[in-house]
């Protein structure tokens, strides 16, 4: 949907896929690796839209986070897109669709890096976060290579926050053949 609702974003990464695939039927990690625009794309939407809205984990031990008594065994819930839209990590156009804020990878995105954590952080960050990339990144150039998106009139913007952020109304698209 963001791609569809920013067609300058939606023709970088189309290019990129063109150009890299050549209309090649298998891509291999050869040529996944050199799609650098569609995975800036990619990361921002998951900055945006994480995966799962929330993140849990136990204290280990007493601990004291920002002045406050963190006993062990509590459980601790962390709002992803809280920590994706902080202002003071991202800048002031933290709640705004940049793909280029990715251009020289996730450590320069954001200050400081861990506040980008679509697939958690450390050695619980989620095991199938490398397959799950790879999966968008050959969806995304295959659509992108044959297929241009807007958003439909009817598209009403309402995400809704359960175990994942759905859209509210679905995500009406036009869908047109290149």
């Amino acid at each position: 949907m963001l791609l569809a609702a920013h067609p300058e974003w939606q023709n970088h990464p189309r290019a990129e896929a063109l150009e890299v695939c050549q209309g090649r039927t298998t891509l291999d990690i050869n040529i996944l690796l050199q799609l650098k625009i569609i995975t800036m794309a990619i990361q921002e939407t998951l900055r945006l839209y994480p995966p799962a809205s929330l993140m849990m984990r136990e204290a280990l031990a007493d601990i004291r986070i920002g002045g406050l008594d963190v006993p062990r065994g509590t459980i601790i819930q962390v709002a992803r897109l809280m920590l994706h839209l902080d202002k003071d990590a991202w800048g002031p156009n933290a709640s705004e669709f940049r793909p280029d804020r990715f251009a020289n990878d996730v450590a320069a995105a954001c200050k400081p890096a861990h506040m980008y954590i679509p697939f958690g952080h450390g050695p619980r960050t989620c095991i199938e976060q490398n397959l799950a990339m790879v999966e968008l990144k050959v969806v995304l150039a295959r659509l992108l290579s044959r297929f241009a998106f807007l958003p439909s009139l009817r598209y009403q913007h309402a995400p809704v926050f359960r175990l994942t952020i759905e859209p509210g109304f679905g995500m009406p698209l036009v869908v047109t053949r290149l």
